[in-house]
Order: C-alpha cells, then sequence, then structure tokens
C-alpha cells in the first residue's frame, strides 16, 4: 500500500480514498503552492501513482515551469520549451494525454534511473478561460492502463484548483526581468544596446500588458537601429495609480513628422495602437527633443487585465444550476438525490439536459465548461459527502 505524508491531518490511504473529499480540500484558502502539492497527493491516492509534477505555462516566453513535484525532487523552478515532455504534449493537444511508456518520450524530465521514468504517465491540462495554463502530470512507474473514469476524475480534481492559480498564471513576476531578457534576442543583428531600469516596489503584472510592453520596446527597438542610435533605456515604473513605461532613444537626429514620431514611416501610429489595443486604458505617447534624443511613454491603469470574453447568458434552469453545482463539489448522482430529496432518476434527466445544453460529453467536462463561464456558484463547503448511500 503507497501512503503519502502530505501533511493532512488523519490523510486517507489509496485504499480509502474520496474524490468528494479531495474536492472539497482544494477549495482551502491556502498559499498557490500548498494548493499543488495537495493537488499532487490527491493525484497520487487517486490513481495509484509513484510521482506526480504540476507545471504553469508562460505563453509570453513560449516556456512552462515546474512548479511542484511530489515523489520526484529535481526541477522546480525550472522552465523547459512548451513542446517538451508530457506537459508539452498536453499543451500542444490541448487534451489530456496518456502515455504507454514515459521513457519513449522525447525530452523527458525526470532524472535518469528514477522509479517513474519507465511506465504510464498521464497529462491533464488545467483550463481558463479557454486557455490552458498549467498541467498536473501522474508517473505510474510501471506498466498500466488508466480507465476513462480515472481520466475523468482527474480532470475534476485538477480543474478545481484553477481559480487560485489562474491569478498567479495571468501575472508575470518581473516584467523588468523579461524585458532584459528580450533585450538580449535580436539586440546583437540591431546594434542596439537595451539597459533596462525597475523603479518603484516591484509587483507581477498581467500577461497581456507584460506582452504589450515588450512590442513596444521591440518597436522603439527597431526605430533606433533606423537612427543608428546604439542605446535604449527603458524604465519600468511601479506606481499607486498602474505600471509607467519608459523608453528613450539618446540618438538626437532631426525632429520627425508629427504622423510618424519614431520615424519608422507612416506605420508608426497604426503600429502604436495597434500593440495597446489589447489592453483596456492603457495610454501612449511619444515625444521628441531636439539634442535630447526620443522618449516614449506607455501608462497602464492598475485594473488592465486579461480580456474577458463576454459574458454569456447561462442556458441552464435554477434546478439544473443545483444539481451541477453538487456534481461540482464531488457529489454523486444518489447524493445529489438525497440532498434535493428527488430520485435517482430525476437526477440523471437534469444531467442529461446538462450534457445537452453544454454540448460536453461528460460530468466533468460540463462543470469544467459552466465554471468558465460563471454559471455556478461558489462551491459549497457545507455538504456532507456519503449521505445519499445506502
Amino acid at each position: 500500500m503507497l501512503v503519502v505524508d502530505d501533511g493532512i491531518p488523519d490523510a486517507a490511504s489509496v485504499d480509502d480514498f474520496r474524490l468528494d473529499l479531495a474536492v472539497a480540500s482544494l477549495s482551502a484558502d491556502v498559499s498557490v503552492d500548498s494548493l499543488l502539492h495537495l493537488l499532487l497527493a490527491h493525484s497520487r491516492r487517486l490513481l495509484h501513482t509513484a510521482a506526480g509534477s504540476v507545471s504553469l505555462v508562460d505563453p509570453i516566453r513560449g516556456r512552462y515551469e515546474k512548479r511542484a513535484e511530489d515523489g520526484v525532487a529535481c526541477q522546480v523552478g525550472r522552465s523547459f520549451p512548451l513542446d517538451e515532455g508530457a506537459t508539452g504534449q498536453a499543451v500542444t493537444r490541448r487534451m489530456p494525454v496518456v502515455i504507454d511508456d514515459y521513457g519513449d518520450l522525447r525530452a523527458g524530465h525526470l532524472p535518469p534511473g528514477h522509479p517513474a521514468g519507465h511506465g504510464a504517465a498521464a497529462a491533464i491540462p488545467l483550463w481558463w478561460r479557454g486557455e490552458v495554463i498549467g498541467v498536473n502530470v501522474a508517473f505510474a512507474g510501471r506498466r498500466r492502463r488508466f480507465t476513462a473514469a480515472e481520466i475523468d476524475e482527474l480532470e475534476l480534481l485538477t480543474q478545481t484548483v484553477a481559480p487560485v492559480v489562474a491569478n498567479v498564471a495571468s501575472a508575470v513576476p518581473s516584467l523588468a526581468k523579461l524585458l532584459r531578457e528580450h533585450g538580449l534576442v535580436g539586440a546583437a543583428d540591431l546594434g542596439v544596446q537595451t539597459v533596462v531600469t525597475e523603479v518603484g516596489a516591484p509587483r507581477p503584472v498581467p500577461h497581456t500588458v507584460a506582452s504589450t510592453a515588450t512590442d513596444l520596446v521591440a518597436l522603439a527597438r527597431q526605430a533606433a537601429a533606423r537612427t543608428e542610435s546604439a542605446r535604449l533605456h527603458v524604465a519600468v515604473v511601479h506606481r499607486p495609480q498602474g505600471l509607467r513605461l519608459l523608453v528613450q532613444d539618446e540618438a538626437a537626429g532631426s525632429m520627425p513628422p508629427a504622423t510618424d514620431p519614431l520615424g519608422l514611416g507612416a506605420r508608426s501610429w497604426d503600429e502604436l495602437a495597434a500593440i495597446t489595443a489589447g489592453v483596456r486604458g492603457a495610454a501612449i505617447g511619444v515625444e521628441h527633443v531636439p539634442g535630447w534624443g526620443t522618449l516614449l511613454r506607455a501608462d497602464f491603469p492598475s485594473t488592465a487585465a486579461q480580456p474577458t470574453r463576454p459574458v454569456e447568458t447561462s442556458p441552464l434552469t435554477a434546478r439544473e444550476r443545483q444539481v451541477l453545482s453538487l456534481l461540482a463539489a464531488g457529489l454523486t448522482d444518489r447524493e445529489v438525490a438525497a440532498h434535493l430529496v428527488i430520485s435517482p432518476k430525476t437526477v440523471e434527466k437534469h444531467v442529461g439536459a446538462v450534457l445537452r445544453k453544454t454540448r460536453t460529453p461528460s460530468r466533468t467536462a460540463a462543470v469544467a465548461h459552466a465554471l468558465d463561464r460563471g454559471w455556478l456558484p461558489p462551491a459549497r463547503t457545507d455538504l456532507q459527502p456519503g449521505a445519499g448511500r445506502r
């Protein structure tokens, strides 16, 4: 029998594993790292696996970072290209991936000789607003087949942590560091050195802001190369009202026309507008001072966030939402029936209607679909799973 010591009082063994209790425990108000370690512990009990890892996706850099491990300790904090390992397969295919033998996988990341280096593995994407923001990977450490029910339950378990993880995955910890790294790419070819300074107390910024800032600096670098400028000064300024990006080109050339402030031709303002269009409330300006140079300034309000999908009206009835909410809390059909004082057949009828209306193939997919669109209330913590069993 495999027992995992995760620091949880009275932790259940694999033989006692209860998906409903596992889901409920993942609703606790704890740090994201503690939550991911708890997810891995539950995943191991659910599938009787030897090890596991959770990675978060960084779409701007085109990489993913190992954020938590269980049963193996070697890669936390390291990042890898999005096409590597089991995580890369789940990100690329945008669906759960089952691997017959992890040892046959290209660019696997387990250390040589690790017990889980061979055998079955399952990689489950973590979804938020239609995007894969992370992947939960389970390593069996032996030859076996995962059943459809096991993968379905692992999906539900994994998706439970999405709201908490989204707050981490949707932000870049250090914009200044990102801009410094980006400045090394292509800078030698253009002959323009990028010097980045950070002002104020650093704080994470949304990916949309980070992506926009990176594109603005790249555009300014192109403009500097045309004027044979050798250096750009970039300042990331953290202010109470939001983030300010300053990009100074010291080249003191002739005054450019107002319609073409960066000297890139008629496309200057069009490109600046296109780059900043994805961030609500962003403001941009360009100043040219004879004898001093050109200053590009962009302000991003503190409320700037990733664009959200348009609000969709729920097609579910009040009773269907009740049923789906209880399923999301980990209750079985019989337990839902007991809680709502209706028959199991009626529950099945409501579940069928939910699947049709959400156009999803399973209860797990329906729960994820409804959570993603805000159709369900917060998870219930006052339920007593098991009450409906006979």
